[in-house]
């Protein structure tokens, strides 16, 4: 009786680890241009989300930890006011404007909640800036990602793509999943911001 009672212990410590180690970020697919080299002399940092909230606190945690590491970066919702989602035009002009080489662009994919799956898809070379901004606009649905099952928890799937600005061409993407369990969408910002960010030093594509 009491090896079984401490069988069903064991089990419950390791289900409970499991779920644990699910929580926060994950990168599940990455793409970089392998011939890109240098770092930007400045980043224009844009949320491609039509709610001005998650958008100036995306940016924000990105502008911060960039200039913490000495990137030279910039919020598009400070030169951009206004609590819409501003235009591709408006971005790209503000873009030329600030003098920023490289625009690090963070879009929102999808939100899910237990016992579902995501699709099974292989991560494609990311398109240039003008087709991703207007798909996100045409409220295209990305299905990419790797097939992870959720459990009691939530799971949303970000994109985060840089580009250069001259070009538009895209330099490095990666999808994202952050699962969490509580506390709100909006305290995930901090945590999604930093373990993308980590790999993007990794990556030298910033400082």
């Amino acid at each position: 009786m009491k090896s079984r009672v401490i069988q069903a212990l064991g089990i419950a410590i390791l289900s409970l680890g499991f779920l644990a180690s699910c929580y926060g970020t994950k990168l599940v697919a990455e793409w970089k241009d392998e011939e890109h080299q240098g770092y930007p002399a400045k980043i224009f940092v844009v949320g491609l989300s039509k709610e001005h909230g998650p958008r100036s606190l995306v940016e924000d945690e990105f502008v911060r930890e960039l200039k913490e590491r000495g990137n030279d970066a910039v919020a598009s919702y400070v030169v951009i006011p206004g609590n819409e989602m501003p235009s591709k035009e408006a971005v790209l002009a503000k873009v030329q404007e600030v003098g920023a080489d490289v625009i690090i662009a963070v879009k929102f994919l999808k939100k899910e909640m237990g016992g579902t799956q995501t699709p099974l898809r292989r991560y494609a070379v990311p398109v240039g800036f003008d087709t991703s901004y207007e798909s996100y606009y045409g409220g295209v649905s990305a299905e990419v990602g790797v097939r992870d099952i959720s459990y009691d928890y939530n799971v949303i799937s970000m994109e985060t793509t840089l580009y250069q600005s001259g070009t538009r061409k895209p330099i490095w993407s990666a999808l994202s999943q952050t699962s969490y369990q509580e506390g709100g969408p909006m305290k995930q910002i901090k945590p999604f911001t930093t373990t993308v960010m980590k790999k993007l030093v990794q990556e030298r594509m910033v400082r």
